[in-house]
């Protein structure tokens, strides 16, 4: 008996020596000179540049209200930390170690375990960092500054976050960086650098600060596990840059994020499960052009006096996606021939957006395809289809008044409304455009001074009964709009689709082209080129069926011969496909169905293909045999 509570009376004594040694010290906090002292860890030194302040061995636990392990700022004494562990620093806005505002700084060997977010350097150059391991689950390095000086780090790859080699780089100039497997890349104060080819997982991303004239390209950034990481590509007051042809996929919030960044070209990304697909903040004359973005919960979106920018033929897809195009407290911005499917909201402009121009887009299948607060914006020549509502602008309930904007040369068609005017609305101007459902009993105003005609120009109104007993193409009587009871003074008589806005597809150019058939005979097809991604992926998504028949068909040209498969969601009427091989002859041909969920292709490879209304393949005879005469 005696011997059984001596074990358990030295067991006891064990569980509490470990507790006590596994707790470490709490928090190191210094926040001027006078602060380097004995409680602070200091062991020794004077704070000079040849003998500064030593804080070695320290092992530091954050409690679960410490929003930092260690914190230094505002110091001008030199001071090392040496083989200083810092762990559970949890705090998601904080970090494990920061620096800020100091000088002299240096950071050996120390760990960094346990925690979200490892080293933050704030306006703080010439720190060095030599042989320090961070795992975190957050950003592991974030450095942080006003100007391109406070990047000038001494940060080299004897630095592990996440067991992966750390690289940063400052004053490069015509470098190359290709090539690397890493959790985290920054390139400060640099021109003409190129980086290609380099795959950056679960870590920070592609970090650009200060940078101009470079190359980002080809790269990878991605998360595997859901750790609280932040943009894939960041460009921090960076100007003339290009982004291209990279795969950023479920970062936690942007694929691409710029923030006080210029004239920059942002194209042909790949940019899947991102919170934000490419965002800007305060950033002026970008491009954003020929992106794919799927499944991010915000495509793209432009905010804090971003202006002047080009947002073009980037397609956004996925019932995930909330809002596709967002445009929050930015002017004079151009969102052109993009195409939007499946978007909870395709474009949204804030009640701080104005003079915008959201011109031949394709918007389809949503609940909303324009919702409009802001105000002087023009809203041209796209095809809305199949949305639950085609232009919304939502009530503001005296917050704020939707003004002066211009709804010109639009097509709505399959959708459950087409235009809402909230009560808050007054001198819009809704004129040109094409209501192909049941005409007056679609659109709603419910605001004061909205005309309905434009120039002279009113809307046509679908199924609506138009007597033009002149044949000058007016109708005789004026339309009422309800419950406003405005009306559209010079109702258009006929529409025809052909010179039309019908969004992407209304800006490709036409030709005609000849197809033999088996038995030799010549036939001459009209029609549309899609020779880019965007015309291609677009197609006839959304084409009123009804008005199939007097348009011309789709020639696909693509620039190799390929094995792309096609599909018919959104397309309410069946399409006739042939495919024709890189010398003309026909390699294929089928009946494509109605909002299909299959996927159509030909047996080998191709590179053109065109596609008709149902039945004109049997019709004209094209079939085995036939050859396509190339232009």
């Amino acid at each position: 008996m005696k011997r059984f509570l001596s074990l358990l009376l030295l067991a006891g004594a064990s569980v509490v020596l470990l507790s006590g040694s596994a707790l470490g010290r709490g928090p190191i906090s210094i926040l001027s000179d006078a602060d380097f002292t004995a409680e602070n860890g200091v062991a020794g030194g004077t704070g000079t540049a040849d003998d500064p302040y030593l804080i070695a061995g320290a092992d530091v636990v954050a409690g679960t209200s410490d929003v930092y392990g260690v914190r230094i700022e505002n110091t001008h004494a030199s001071f090392v930390l040496r083989g200083v562990i810092v762990e559970n620093a949890a705090d998601a806005n904080g970090a494990a170690i920061r620096l800020a505002f100091v000088s002299n700084g240096r950071l050996e060997g120390c760990t960094v375990s346990g925690s979200v977010n490892g080293i933050e350097i704030v306006s703080s150059p010439g720190i060095v960092m030599r042989t320090c391991v961070l795992s975190t689950t957050g950003l592991g390095l974030r450095v942080t500054g006003d100007s391109a000086g406070q990047f000038h780090e001494d940060i080299d790859t004897s630095n592990l976050l996440n067991n992966k080699e750390i690289y940063y780089y400052y004053g490069l100039d015509g470098a190359t960086i290709s090539g690397l497997s890493t959790a985290h890349l920054t390139v400060a104060d640099s021109r003409n650098v190129t980086i290609t080819g380099n795959e950056v997982v679960n870590g920070d991303g592609i970090r650009l600060a200060y940078v101009a004239h470079s190359t980002v390209s080809k790269n990878s950034v991605y998360r595997t596990s859901p750790v609280r990481t932040e943009h894939g590509v960041f460009l921090l007051q960076s100007n003339d840059n290009t982004v291209e042809s990279n795969l950023l996929q479920n970062n936690r919030l942007a694929g691409v994020q710029l923030t006080l960044s210029s004239r920059n070209v942002v194209r042909d990304n790949q940019l899947k499960a991102n919170d934000s697909g490419i965002r800007l903040v305060s950033s002026d004359d970008n491009q954003i052009s020929g992106n794919f973005l799927y499944a991010n919960v915000s495509g793209i979106l432009l905010s804090s006096a971003s202006n002047g920018n080009t947002v073009s033929e980037n397609a956004i897809d996925h019932e995930n996606t909330k809002l596709g195009i967002s445009i929050e407290q930015a002017d004079g911005n151009r969102i052109e021939r993009n195409c939007l499917t499946n978007c909870e909201v395709a474009i949204s402009l804030s009640d701080q957006a104005t003079g915008n121009v959201i011109e031949s887009n394709t918007l389809v299948k949503g609940a909303y395809g324009v919702q409009l607060s802001g105000s002087y914006n023009w809203i041209l020549k796209n095809l809305i289809a199949q949305e639950s509502r085609g232009i919304l602008c939502p009530e503001t309930y005296a917050r704020s008044v939707t003004r002066g904007n211009e709804i010109r040369g639009n097509v709505f068609t399959d959708d459950s409304q087409d235009v809402y005017l909230n009560l808050d609305s007054t001198a819009n101007h809704v004129g040109e455009n094409a209501f192909l459902g049941e005409g007056p009993t679609l659109v709603a105003d419910n605001g004061t001074g909205n005309s309905w005609t434009i120039a002279g120009v009113g809307n046509f109104w679908g199924t609506a009964a138009i007597i033009d007993a002149n044949g000058d193409g007016v109708g005789d009587t004026p339309i009422a709009v309800y419950p406003s009871n405005a009306t559209d003074n010079a109702p258009r008589a006929s529409w025809s689709p052909a010179g039309s806005g019908m969004g992407v597809l209304g800006t490709l150019t036409s030709e005609g082209v000849t197809i033999t058939n088996a038995t030799g005979g010549s036939i001459q097809v009209s029609v549309l080129v899609a020779d880019s991604d965007i015309d291609r992926w677009t197609g006839f998504r959304a084409f009123p069926g009804a008005y199939a028949e007097r348009y011309p068909g789709i020639l696909f040209k693509f620039d190799t011969e390929s094995r792309v498969q096609f599909t018919m969601q959104t397309v309410l009427y069946d399409l006739d496909i042939a495919f024709f091989a890189a010398d003309g002859t026909f390699a294929g041909g089928t009946t494509m169905k109605a909002n299909s969920t299959d996927v159509y292709g030909a047996s080998g490879p191709f590179q053109y293909a065109i596609e008709l209304p149902s039945g004109t393949l049997a019709r004209l005879g094209i079939s085995d045999g036939a050859k396509l005469v190339l232009p």
